[in-house]
């Protein structure tokens, strides 16, 4: 699926008229790194127009960015630099749209003119930083010739023959923006909805004609400072959003031509696939196959789960109207391929083959878009679409693009958004569940035997279920051998043990879904028992520590923290007591909980080793800023609880 929107691929901008080069320079003078401490960049200027034909069929949206760079910074453009601010996308639609015209100048500080030429523009594929993980097609170039106090300025014009969205503007950047206006030039009887998100806009309204103009004005907008493990930026950024009633591009489509509710978006989905969704004899065929060999509902929509994943393998086809409506379920079926709509489809059409209510349904996937509009309905909302299956009572949420994870494990990324349910009869609005702590697991042994070289050699055997399984399983089909042992194993192990040595390693899990991703890891951890007086001490931690606690290293937060999804970690430690020495006090227990974390670790000993239980599970998938600092102290308490110090001591001997 393709989010067909301009504006969520732009983020970048147009010029402006002949103007004297030395005396912009002039004007903004006083825009300096003093006055914008922190900043590469500053916004000076960002408009952009969308004008609708008299018809409401076709748009053309002209647009005008200045910017000036303050710091060298901005020039770097390696892959791991988040300060680039020298290379722009001008987005659009492969189908639809024509870019036709794009002009972009560099102003030096001493007002020479540098132009970006036709022949460095190359067409490609861009992800913003706005929506993380999705590209679209851009026009690509650099700024030539661009050093601190120099001027960007861009011009552009892309004609869109079909409308999906009407428009939509971003006043907000990574950067300051000191003016940003945008204007819709509609039909007095093309009909949109509009709200404004993280900033108060109203807008001018003017009527010339038969035209309606409105026109949202803002100024001094600060910056927009990403932060790692953030929601969404979608659902952050200060923005204009804009639903259009009117979907040329779906003109075929009777169902299609008002959508002001989303049972009428429904409707128009479920109209656009109706004759992708039709059995054919070998869909037919196969479910008599899988109904034949299954009892219950349940073991049904396995066998369905486990032939996708052997099966059908992923193409993806998004251009135009091929972004909504998929391969038949009869052709997926034959040819073995499809995208996320057609293997949604062929899922659904088994299933209502054998009984089972079932439909495709489109998301926007939770990292990537956040939340649903909901009082903006339209189709510009979704990135992907998924299977929602109800077997024996319960609802299961198949998305066949993840081949990682089990058929009952709902991938973190389609957890806890609105969906849109294209039922035959009559579509609805969903919220997908966010699946508890449980579901997500993590369960081990650890043992640790001091050796008398101050080694430790640590053995673990690890079982998880859920994501934790997904992500596992996905490593290991990314990279083999000893790959794999770096990527992943190693990875776990140096995260508790930087001096750990990997001495053997085995796995189970990775081609069977629906069993757990096993792990079973042999390593010595040199120096990591020390002499102390008479006796040795030694930190014991968790190999197998959650990715999370990673989150709450940042001591202040702006914007709410996104945990991707619940988990539980519970873990045995059984530390071997050395030869003729005995434990001097005990790890403390420790009982905690609150409305973030539950915790628990009981330590005793049991034979010849000290054995400490350690369970741990965190209840909130968000955390808004103004809970975050309470939040980390919970979590930090987590991490404590995770680790401890044993200290071994010759037994004292008896007083007579």
């Amino acid at each position: 699926m393709k989010k067909f929107s301009l504006l969520m691929l732009l983020g970048v901008l147009a010029g402006c008229g002949a103007a004297n080069e030395k005396a912009i320079i002039q004007k903004y003078l006083d825009v300096t790194p003093n006055k914008f401490e922190g900043a590469v960049a500053v916004v000076l200027n960002d408009e952009e127009t969308s004008k609708i034909d008299d018809k409401g069929e076709s748009r053309v949206v002209e647009g005008f960015k200045r910017i000036k760079i303050l710091k060298r910074s901005a020039t770097d453009c390696s892959d791991d630099s988040s300060t680039c601010r020298v290379i722009s996308p001008v987005g659009y639609d492969e189908t639809w749209d024509t870019v036709e015209m794009i002009e972009a100048r560099t102003i030096t500080p001493d007002g020479q003119v540098l132009k970006v030429e036709p022949k460095d523009i190359k067409d490609t594929t861009f992800t913003s930083w706005a929506i993380p993980d999705q590209s679209g097609r851009v026009k690509m170039f650099s700024f030539k010739g661009v050093q601190p106090g120099s001027i960007l300025e861009l011009r552009y014009r892309v004609r869109s023959r079909k409308i999906i969205d009407a428009g939509g503007f971003r006043f907000q950047e990574r950067d300051p923006v000191l003016e940003a206006r945008y204007t819709m030039d509609t039909p007095a009887d093309y009909e949109y909805k509009w709200k404004t998100y993280n900033i108060d806009v109203k807008p001018t309204v003017q009527k010339k004609g038969n035209r309606i103009i409105r026109t949202w004005e803002a100024k001094q907008i600060p910056a927009f400072q990403p932060e790692e493990g953030m929601v969404a930026p979608d659902d952050l950024v200060a923005q204009l959003k804009i639903a259009n009633e009117k979907v040329s591009a779906f003109g075929e489509f009777d169902k299609c031509k008002k959508i002001k509710t989303w049972e009428d978006m429904g409707n128009c989905w479920a109209q656009m696939i109706k004759s992708k969704q039709e059995a054919t004899p070998a869909v037919k065929d196969l479910a008599r196959k899988i109904a034949s060999e299954n009892k219950t509902e349940t073991d049904k929509l396995k066998a369905v789960w486990k032939y996708m994943n052997e099966n059908i393998r992923y193409v993806g086809l998004e251009r135009g109207l091929e972004g909504f409506i998929p391969l038949s379920a009869g052709v997926v079926c034959s040819k073995k391929y499809g995208d996320c709509k057609a293997v949604a489809g062929l899922i659904s059409v088994l299933c209502r083959q054998m009984g089972m209510e079932a439909d495709p349904i489109l998301i926007g996937t939770r990292p990537q878009l956040g939340m649903v509009p909901l009082d903006l309905p339209g189709p510009f909302h979704f990135n992907h679409s998924i299977a929602r299956v109800v077997a024996d009572g319960k609802v299961y949420w198949m998305d066949a693009t993840v081949r990682d994870a089990s058929f009952d494990t709902t991938p973190f990324s389609d957890q806890g958004v609105d969906v849109l349910v294209a039922h035959p009869s009559k579509p609805f609005l969903d919220r997908i569940p966010v699946q508890g702590p449980e579901t997500n697991n993590i369960t081990g042994t650890v043992k640790f035997t001091p050796g008398k070289d101050g080694s430790l050699t640590l053995d673990l055997v690890g079982k998880a279920t859920g994501n934790y399984a997904m992500i596992y399983r996905s490593i290991a089909h990314r990279y083999t051998g000893e790959q794999f042992e770096q990527k992943l194993l190693a990875k776990i192990l140096t995260t508790a043990y930087p001096a750990a040595n990997l001495k053997n390693f085995k796995y189970t899990g990775k081609e069977h879904n629906d069993e757990p991703f096993t792990i079973d890891v042999q390593a010595v951890v040199s120096k990591a028992v020390q002499p102390m007086d008479k006796g040795l001490t030694m930190e014991i931690k968790s190999p197998l520590t959650p990715r999370v606690f990673k989150l709450f290293d940042i001591p202040k937060r702006h914007y709410p923290v996104d945990l991707e999804f619940l988990s539980s970690i519970n873990l045995r430690f059984e530390v071997k007591i050395p030869d003729g020495m005995e434990p001097t006090g005990m790890p403390k227990n420790v009982m905690f909980e609150d409305d973030y974390v539950k915790i628990e670790r009981l330590a005793q000993i049991e034979n010849d080793s000290v054995v400490a239980v350690y369970n741990f599970s965190f209840k909130q998938l968000i955390i808004p800023p103004d809970k975050y600092k309470a939040a980390r102290a919970s979590f930090l308490k987590a991490m404590d609880a995770s680790k401890f110090v044993l200290i071994f001591e010759p037994p004292k001997k008896k007083k007579a």
